[in-house]
C-alpha cells in the first residue's frame, strides 16, 4: 500500500495556547455541577417561586395546634416504657398463663392443606410496591396544592383540622394557588409547587394499575384458599392478638408458623389493610370526584368532597404505618 501524502503526526503544528485560566475552568465546572437553574421553573405554573410549608399539624380544640413531628420522640419514649412494662408483665403468673393459653396463632381448619406461599403472592407484593410508591408520592403532591384538610364541605379558612401551611392570612385576595407549597425532592411526584395536574395524571394512572392488581389479588385469594391466612375465622384471634403484642413488646418473639398461618396480630392487620383500607381508598377517591359529587347530591350532602378527602388522607396514614411495621417485622423477625 502506498504511503499517505498527508503530514505525519510529528509534522502537525502544536495546539494553540488556551487563554482559559484554571480559575475560569473551575467556575464553569461549578456552574455545571450546581444545576440550580431549572429552565422549567421559568414558565411552570406562572413562574411561581418555591414556597416551603410547615411541619404537619393537627388541631386540638379551637386554637391549639399539635406538631406531628413530636410523635417521633413521644413514640420512642412510649415504646421504651411499653417494653419495660411488657417485660414486667411477662413475670406475672396470670399473664404467663394467658400467653400460654393464647400463644398467638389460630390455625383455621383447612389451612394446612394450602400451606406455603404461591409464586403469585411474591409477584403481587412486587407490583404493589412498584405502584404504591408513585401513588403515595403523587398523592402528597396533590395534598401540597391545598395543604389543609376539613370535615365540612365549605373549606372555611381557619376551620381546617389538619394543615401543612401557616394559618390563612387575613388578606381578602389570598387564593388557594398562593396557599400551595413545594415538597422536598424525592417526596412529591413531581416535587414542584402547584403541579396538581401532573400529580393527578400520575396518581390516577398508577391507581388504575393498582386496582387491576388488587382485583387479580382478590380473585386468586378466594380461588386458592389463601384467604384463610388473611380473614379471621374465630373470635380467639383477638386474645391471641393481645398475646402477640405483649410478646413483641417484651422482645420475646412469638413462635413463627407463617408457613401455615400468620399470627393473630398479623391476620388483623392484613385483613384491615386488604379488605377495609384498600376498598375505602377506592371509595373515598371516587368521593372526591366533582362529577360524582354533583350526580349523587344526597350522598355528597352528607359525605362531602372534603370529608372524603380527609378520610382518604387517614387511609394513606394507615398504609404508611402498615408499611413501616410490616417492613420492620420482616427485617427483625422474618414475619
Amino acid at each position: 500500500m502506498a504511503a499517505s501524502d498527508g503530514p505525519t503526526p510529528g509534522e502537525l503544528p502544536a495546539p494553540a495556547a488556551s487563554n482559559i485560566t484554571p480559575r475560569a475552568l473551575g467556575s464553569f465546572r461549578e456552574e455545571l455541577d450546581q444545576r440550580e437553574h431549572d429552565v422549567v421553573d421559568d414558565t411552570w405554573a406562572g413562574s411561581m417561586p418555591a414556597q416551603n410549608g410547615v411541619p404537619p399539624r393537627v388541631r386540638i380544640g379551637r386554637t391549639k395546634w399539635f406538631n406531628l413531628l413530636w410523635l417521633i420522640p413521644i413514640g420512642f419514649v412510649l415504646l421504651v416504657i411499653g417494653v419495660a412494662v411488657a417485660k414486667g408483665l411477662r413475670e406475672v403468673p396470670a399473664v404467663a398463663q394467658f400467653v400460654e393459653r393464647y400463644p398467638g396463632t389460630v390455625v383455621p381448619e383447612g389451612a394446612e392443606d394450602v400451606a406455603g406461599f404461591p409464586a403469585w403472592v411474591g409477584w403481587q407484593h412486587f407490583f404493589n410496591m412498584l405502584l404504591l410508591i408513585p401513588i403515595i408520592r403523587s398523592g402528597l403532591s396533590i395534598l401540597a396544592d391545598h395543604p389543609r384538610l376539613y370535615w365540612t364541605r365549605h373549606s372555611t379558612p381557619g376551620k381546617e383540622w389538619f394543615r401543612m401551611q401557616k394559618p390563612v392570612p387575613a388578606d381578602p385576595l389570598y387564593t388557594a394557588k398562593q396557599d400551595s407549597i413545594t415538597l422536598p425532592n424525592g417526596v412529591g411526584l413531581p416535587s414542584r409547587r402547584h403541579s396538581i395536574g401532573l400529580a393527578r395524571w400520575w396518581h390516577l394512572g398508577m391507581d388504575t394499575l393498582w386496582l387491576l392488581n388488587g382485583l387479580i389479588f382478590y380473585v386468586l385469594v378466594f380461588s386458592t384458599g389463601h384467604w384463610l391466612r388473611l380473614v379471621p375465622t374465630s373470635w380467639e384471634v383477638f386474645p391471641n392478638a393481645v398475646s402477640v403484642m405483649l410478646q413483641y413488646l417484651s422482645l420475646d418473639w412469638p413462635t413463627d408458623n407463617a408457613w401455615v398461618a400468620y399470627n393473630s396480630l398479623q391476620v388483623i392487620a392484613y385483613f384491615l389493610t386488604v379488605f377495609v383500607a384498600a376498598p375505602l381508598a377506592f371509595l373515598t377517591g371516587l368521593g372526591m370526584s366533582p362529577a360524582l359529587s354533583t350526580k349523587f347530591r344526597r350522598i355528597s350532602s352528607v359525605f362531602s368532597i372534603q370529608f372524603a378527602r380527609s378520610v382518604h388522607f387517614l387511609v394513606l396514614t394507615w398504609f404508611l404505618l402498615f408499611i413501616v411495621m410490616h417492613v420492620t417485622l420482616v427485617i427483625t423477625t422474618d414475619a
